[in-house]
């Protein structure tokens, strides 16, 4: 480099602080990069570890998951390889024949690996021995082969199942531009990426069925440690016990999103200098900072799958108008700002109260050590990660939305914007609550769940800790059956107001019996709170119990640490506290002693959904 160019640069760093920013911050950056140690996780925490001694697993294919088997096994779980037992590597012969010992052994997860069929494919692609026609029968036939093989299994076996793609580092006999030599066939990256895709295909149309990619894996880990080099080809590859770790550590992320095991992150709290852009915007001003606009891109992600944005900042109140300036779009869709003097740890408890969530929901991010020292010591629920990690959380199982995304998930962050705004107008009629609920025009609409709803309802189960009264965690396979019995009925409602829509916001479970409607479950999202919607709910419960001549309605309450509310609620509704069963309350409604409860006067009583 010219020194004219030397002292060019230099100027320009003195001159442009911006220019100088983005300078040191790669600098940085790199620096962090090449000082990083190569770390391959083989710990397991304590509480996985009792969730993986629940399970039973069966891998159904050859040698490739021998050392899957043996990290499972050395962390507690009972599990069947087939390889072990001499029998077919091919997942549908195996799956087809009942005297298999996969039946056996009764597995609650079946790993899948059809690659000592595949195999052949892949060498005929390496000698250039195959044609598109071939190919694309040979990608059907695979897929209608698993598709078979698994529904064999589903009848059974309850469990559910994995379909492992195809470990194969890309080592293209025809250089690395193969899918422009070969002219007649797919090239490997074609035909592995339209076989992965096919698993996918199955898995769409299968609840139970999930892909567990190898190769997506290994880019997280780097593949190096991953094969085992000494008899690698390019035709076969064979796990190292490293490699086998890392896919069964994905194996463990996937079941701990299946099974909804573990912590989940509710709300994410940023810090606003060097962590959303590069500089101090109250001293660099706006024309000097770098916005991280691929960590905006990222928070956006993360509010499509129904988590909370907000800010903690220590800074000037006054630069809030700045703040909404430099984040553009983004800006409206953080619910809470707080940015002010005061401590992170004060502003962080103050954003969890607001959103009524509890702070072992919360995620906080910071470029400052000093700072997430303070929280990790004075808020010891809160996941406390660098700044740098905000790209991570979509890879993070804490981050994974409750089984599939709803609507009510996508719209989370716009019904906390409409709360906020309650909250506001509800403040100007100060005691009188009842005139604030009747200028709210509220809307309620309960009914019977329909088969749309039982997403959703998987959801507000799995994710409602305050106002939930057993804390009983069904998975969504588990309600269906529920949602299909005679014996049972799942009952929702929605809720509408001048603001706007708060979506499917409650669900009971009830077990009917001739006597007598048991709630089994009964759960309300947060933003249920302070409107009376919960004993309007139970109210309509007991009238449609009546036209079944049904008298009595029973509430079951489990005490935990946040739920008391849901105690309240049942002695408000006037139920009777009659025993306890095993730790639970029992309460009852008996509505041929006290009468069929009366809907308040400020709710509309929808028979229908609201357009």
């Amino acid at each position: 480099m010219s020194l004219k160019r030397i002292l060019s640069i230099m100027k320009r760093m003195i001159t442009d602080k911006k220019f100088r920013n983005t300078v040191l911050t790669r600098l940085t950056q790199e620096y962090k990069q090449a000082a990083r140690p190569i770390n391959i996780a083989t710990e397991l925490l304590k509480e996985d570890k009792e969730f993986l001694a629940q399970q039973r697993i069966a891998f159904v294919g050859g040698c490739e998951l021998e050392f899957m088997k043996e990290f499972f096994e050395a962390n507690g779980v009972s599990c069947y390889l087939t390889f072990d037992y001499n029998e077919s590597p091919d997942p549908n012969l195996v799956l087809s024949d009942f005297k298999s010992g996969v039946y056996t052994f009764n597995p609650n997860i079946v790993v899948l690996s059809d690659v000592q069929f595949i195999r052949s494919e892949i060498g005929s692609i390496q000698h250039n021995k195959s044609d598109f026609k071939s190919q694309d029968e040979q990608l059907e036939f695979v897929k209608q082969r698993l598709h078979n093989g698994i529904k064999q299994a589903k009848t059974k076996l309850n469990a559910i199942y994995f379909i492992m793609t195809y470990p194969l580092v890309i080592r293209p006999a025809f250089g690395r531009f193969d899918y422009k030599n070969l002219e007649r066939s797919y090239s490997l990256r074609e035909f592995l990426n339209r076989l992965e895709s096919s698993f996918y295909d199955l898995a769409k149309q299968d609840e139970d069925l999930y892909v567990l990619s190898v190769n997506e894996t290994f880019l997280k880990a780097a593949t190096g440690l991953q094969i085992r080099e000494n008899d690698a080809d390019g035709v076969y590859e064979h796990f190292t016990r490293e490699g086998a770790v890392t896919i069964s550590m994905e194996l463990v992320d996937h079941l701990k999103v299946v099974k909804v095991h573990g912590r989940k992150i509710k709300c994410v709290v940023l810090d606003l200098d060097n962590t959303l852009w590069d500089g101090i915007l109250r001293d660099d001003g706006v024309e000097g900072i770098n916005v991280y606009h691929n960590r905006l891109t990222v928070l956006k992600f993360l509010t499509r799958r129904g988590i909370i944005l907000a800010i903690a900042s220590k800074n000037d109140s006054t630069i809030e108008p700045l703040v909404n300036k430099v984040l553009g779009p983004i800006a409206e869709s953080i619910v809470v700002k707080k940015i002010s003097w005061n401590d992170k740890a004060q502003s962080i408890m103050e954003i969890a109260e607001e959103l009524n969530i509890g702070l072992d929901s919360v995620a906080f991010f910071d470029d400052n050590p000093y700072e997430r020292d303070q929280i990790e010591l004075f808020l010891p629920e809160v996941l406390v990660l660098p700044e740098t990690d905000l790209i991570h959380t979509l890879n993070r199982v804490e981050f994974e939305p409750v089984g599939k995304l709803t609507d009510e998930s996508a719209k989370r962050t716009q019904l906390y914007v409409e709360q906020k705004k309650r909250e506001v107008d509800e403040k100007k009629f100060a005691l009188d609550k009842d005139g604030f609920l009747l200028s709210c025009d509220l809307e309620i609409w309960m009914r019977k769940a329909k088969d749309e709803n039982i997403g959703r309802v998987t959801e507000l189960i799995q994710r409602t800790n305050q106002l939930n009264a057993t804390a009983v965690r069904y998975s969504k396979d588990e309600l269906l059956e529920f949602h299909k019995s005679q014996d049972y009925g799942i009952y929702v409602v929605n809720l509408y107001d001048r603001y706007g829509e708060y979506g499917l916001i409650g669900v009971t479970i009830v077990k009917k019996e001739e006597n007598k409607w048991t709630m089994e479950i009964l759960t309300f999202s947060c933003r249920a709170m302070g409107k009376t919607v919960e004993e309007t709910f139970l109210s309509y419960l007991i009238k449609e119990a009546m036209k079944e001549d049904v008298k009595v309605v029973i509430g079951k309450y489990q005490k935990t640490e946040r739920n008391e509310a849901m105690e309240r609620l049942f002695t408000e509704s006037n139920f009777n506290k009659i025993s306890t069963e095993g730790g639970l309350l029992i309460w009852e409604y008996n509505a041929e002693e006290k009468g069929v409860p009366t809907f308040p006067k400020w709710f509309k009583i929808l028979s229908k959904e609201k357009k």
